[in-house]
């Protein structure tokens, strides 16, 4: 990643000032090759008949290609604009960043490749994400970057060796120097005790998701859940037990919110937690949906579903149903469940992101169907934070993609939780990178935040990690069974969690300044040239 991008700063350098088209294309082929390679697993999609859906691999890929190449671009027009190479740098940079930022933020969002991510599976290298999170690796990738390249560009001209080794050297030190930093980081929170620590058992019940998910039904799943549970659950702890993303309630119908409190598997599980570990409770991940009817409260989204998927008795009254991916918690003595709604949604799985552009250049097959039904998801943008009524500690309840989403994530923090609950699904993709890359991401929000994470993966990989981003014990890909370990809790707020990508805004209002100077200088330099 340190020199990656040399190719083609170098050629962008060297081409004449009238070939921004050609700029362009030599970018998209080279972030085509870099987006197809990196993310290839994407391919492994299937409808539910097992025929490859190709779209939610190109759709991604030529996208995400098209916008990096137009950044390029857009960076090499302002630099020849300003006739300035270093301010054409810093706009690159800038640029960069509010891109990422962009991906963060937006419904077409895909910040899978954004560069700070890169580090995840090299995390005592960027121990001070606490202070940056990835924008910060992002800046540090193409500072190297673009160091390496003046070093270049200066030997060229001068062809003096001293002047060549030396600026290695300083761009060497750029790199050795965030190490050095990060490993002092790293020994330091080796060392670091915490007083409050809680027992967590971690469920991978590894139910193939097109071909098992839903055909279970719930007494079916309950039962599963409950053997794994019954393996290590005690009667005399407080613990934490935790299922991974949409395990219940099965094939055959939803849970209405509601009704949630009073709701047959609620109340089974509850019971189960009285007889089997009263102080314990149970996290999991839930299918919920909720009416919203024609007196105008639609309280959680924009979502239209028939309203025959569902059975009620005022239908006469119900204009539509909203349906989410959600996460509940349930204790043994608890009136009320706590239920998070997933609120980063997948495109194109999970929302159709902006239905009214994107429909009319696709139709309404945008939606990608893997199985369970091909509807568009509701959300609540609203931070919902878990507490264990016995040990007063609060959880922050993230589920799937969410973990790839810093400053999201740090909202729960910000709202004193201690330690953090990762539910998710990757078996869509079979044994492939894609569950590995968003294990590794799942490490970059326990160094931010600086907490640690239990995590709980339908197929795997689940695992605990630690304050540090380090992956203290792990249960393997595509196997049935559980964890337990005793994890550590704090309040601890970082600078990260405190302010966010807070590198963006000084990107943007940097940004802003660099294109004013560069739309400035050239008006004035073509009215001189009019002139004389």
């Amino acid at each position: 990643m340190f020199i990656a991008f040399l190719p083609l700063l170098y050629i962008e350098e060297k081409l004449n000032k009238n070939s921004l088209l050609f700029v362009f294309i030599l970018s998209l082929v080279s972030f085509s090759i870099w987006n197809s390679v990196t993310t290839w697993w994407l391919h492994y999609a299937k409808k539910r008949n097992g025929s490859i859906v190709l779209i939610a691999y190109l759709f991604p890929v030529c996208l995400n290609s098209f916008m990096m190449s137009f950044v390029f671009t857009l960076f090499s027009c302002i630099k020849r604009m300003a006739k300035n190479r270093n301010i054409g740098y810093i706009c690159l940079v800038c640029l960069w960043i509010l891109f990422e930022k962009l991906h963060l933020e937006w419904e077409l969002s895909w910040p899978w490749l954004n560069l700070g991510n890169g580090f995840s599976n090299r995390v005592e290298w960027i121990q001070w994400y606490e202070y940056t999170g990835t924008l910060g690796g992002t800046l540090w990738i193409w500072l190297v970057n673009i160091g390496f390249l003046k070093t270049i560009l200066k030997y060229q001209k001068e062809k003096n060796h001293f002047i060549l080794y030396n600026n290695i050297l300083i761009n060497l030190a750029k790199i050795f120097l965030m190490i050095c930093l990060s490993s002092i980081l790293y020994i330091q929170y080796g060392v670091k005790k915490y007083k409050n620590s809680v027992d967590m058992l971690i469920l991978q019940p590894n139910i193939d998701p097109y071909h098992q998910k839903y055909h279970y039904t719930t007494q079916r799943l309950i039962y599963e859940f409950q053997r794994l549970m019954d393996k290590k659950i005690s009667k005399n702890k407080s613990m934490i037990v935790v299922a991974p993303e949409t395990a219940f309630p099965g094939y055959g119908y939803k849970i209405s919110i509601n009704e949630i409190n009073k709701n047959r598997m609620i109340c089974l599980f509850k019971r189960y937690l009285k007889k089997k570990s009263p102080k314990t409770i149970f996290i999991t991940g839930i299918e919920l949906f909720a009416f919203a009817y024609k007196k105008g409260q639609e309280k959680y989204g924009r979502n239209k579903f028939p309203i025959s998927f569902f059975i009620s008795e005022c239908m006469d009254s119900i204009e539509w149903i909203n349906i989410f991916n959600s996460v509940i918690q349930i204790g043994a003595y608890q009136k009320k469940v706590y239920y998070h709604h997933k609120s980063k949604l997948v495109p194109a799985v999970e929302i159709f992101p902006y239905k009214d552009f994107f429909s009319s250049i696709f139709g309404d097959d945008l939606m990608l169907d893997f199985g369970g039904g091909v509807i568009e998801l509701g959300k609540d943008n609203n931070i919902s934070v878990f507490q264990h009524p016995y040990l007063k500690m609060k959880i922050a309840p993230i589920i799937c993609y969410e973990s790839v989403f810093g400053e999201y994530v740090s909202k729960f923090f910000r709202k004193n939780a201690g330690l953090m609950v990762i539910i998710t699904n990757d078996g869509w993709w079979g044994k492939s990178q894609g569950h590995k890359q968003h294990l590794y991401y799942a490490r970059l929000r326990a160094i931010e935040n600086r907490k640690c994470i239990a995590r709980s993966a339908n197929t795997g990989v689940s695992c605990f990690i630690n304050e540090r981003g380090d992956i203290l014990s792990m249960f393997p890909y595509g196997k049935k069974g559980f964890l337990y370990r005793k994890i550590s809790v704090n309040n601890i707020k970082t600078f990260y969690t405190k302010h966010g990508d807070y590198i963006y805004i000084i990107s943007f209002l940097i940004e802003i300044i660099i294109i004013s100077y560069a739309i400035t200088y050239y008006i004035f330099r073509k009215i001189k040239i009019q002139i004389f």
